[in-house]
């Protein structure tokens, strides 16, 4: 019988599963890995308490405490993947001496360059600080939509070995959301709630994924065609009004002067909550953050996606880089063609689902050969 090789990921579970996608990541891949014959993945966990995690989601045999490893020399993993937090490198050193076979491998599943950018010319407050030097790491891992950041993340980290790893995504968190709301059928239309009505849930945060072209989207829309839509939701967006220069935009734009209470400014809400209260037209951009949870929750239940991503452009509606004009008219299709053609559409989103999915034999031996090759 084979030895089980054991695989520990970072994860804190004091930050919510719908922060962010990282949290969500950490348990895709877990899942995954535990497909791999003769592997056992465990969540290296930081935080109070596991007792409010839903066990439908993690399960709690197979989180272990990151504290109890510098503890207890005895105990031992094979690769400890850090994604929910980080090590110290004198705490990565330390494992790596008393367990010499310990591999190290960082899971950055953010932009390092375009933190590193916006943090460092725009944030003044020092609220921020840049990801530690950690000088022991066996192997960098990055998404898809990062490759071109691969000799960037080499000279940050000093580290050669950086490779791409596959992007996952399932629906069990989407799923959770449903199940305990009034929509528990997800064969529920959710497209035709509010089914003129825009959302926009750009986290604003950063210049990667921001509001300012979807705004401009609506405007020029607004233009052409006065009064075929009837409101424009941005989420992550109250915090935008002490902005003067946004607001000055702001004053600008159709939208806001010739409709009245059509443009509205909200905090960040849950993405179900957004599309059955709000708008279920989800107006997205972004600048090399090609891959996001927004674009698959939406296709998953049919929700047309106004959006940029080459990676996903055979899916929703899609318009190149920033071309606002092309937008426009795909804005047109969604209100004219969306509900004739939903068969085609879901079909079609099946598909860029299972591409991503942590199911996926072929997710499965990519990452089992990355492993594989990294132990040995």
């Amino acid at each position: 019988m084979k030895n089980i090789i054991n695989v520990g990921i970072t994860i804190n579970f004091d930050k919510s599963f719908f922060a962010n996608g990282l949290q969500q990541n950490v348990v895709f891949l877990n899942n995954l890995i535990n497909q791999i014959d003769n592997f056992r993945c465990l969540y290296l966990w930081e935080g109070s308490s596991i007792d409010n995690i839903d066990e439908k989601i993690v399960d709690h045999n197979l989180c272990f405490p990151y504290k109890n490893i510098l503890k207890d020399d005895s105990i031992h993993f094979d690769l400890i993947i850090m994604m929910g937090f980080t090590f110290s490198d004198d705490v990565v050193l330390e494992i790596k001496k008393t367990r010499k076979k310990t591999k190290f491998v960082l899971l950055q599943c953010g932009n390092q360059y375009v933190e590193n950018m916006n943090f460092a010319l725009f944030e003044t407050n020092n609220k921020y600080s840049p990801i530690g030097r950690i000088d022991n790491l066996d192997q960098i891992w990055v998404l898809p939509h990062y490759v071109k950041n691969i000799a960037y993340m080499k000279t940050y980290f000093k580290n050669q070995n950086v490779v791409s790893v596959p992007y996952l995504w399932d629906s069990l968190f989407l799923d959770s959301l449903l199940n305990s709301s009034i929509y528990k059928n997800n064969e529920f239309k959710f497209y035709e709630l509010n089914d003129k009505n825009i959302s926009i849930m750009e986290p604003n945060l950063q210049s990667s994924k921001n509001c300012i072209i979807p705004l401009y989207i609506a405007d020029s829309f607004e233009q052409q065609y006065p009064n075929l839509l009837k409101s424009c939701n941005v989420f992550c967006g109250k915090k935008l009004v002490k902005n003067e220069y946004f607001i000055k935009m702001i004053l600008q734009m159709d939208i806001y002067n010739k409709r009245k209470n059509f443009l509205k400014l909200n905090d960040r809400i849950n993405f179900l909550d957004a599309i059955t209260n709000f708008g279920s037209i989800i107006v997205s951009h972004q600048q090399d953050n090609a891959l996001n949870y927004l674009y698959l929750e939406a296709l998953y239940l049919n929700l047309p996606i106004l959006h940029n991503s080459d990676f996903i452009k055979e899916c929703g509606y899609y318009y190149p880089g920033n071309d606002i004009d092309l937008a426009k008219i795909q804005m047109e299709k969604i209100l004219k063609e969306h509900k004739k053609n939903i068969s085609d559409y879901s079909l079609r989103s099946k598909k860029i689902i299972q591409k991503y999915s942590s199911q996926n034999i072929k997710n499965i031996n990519i990452y089992k050969k990355i492993l594989v090759s990294l132990l040995n």
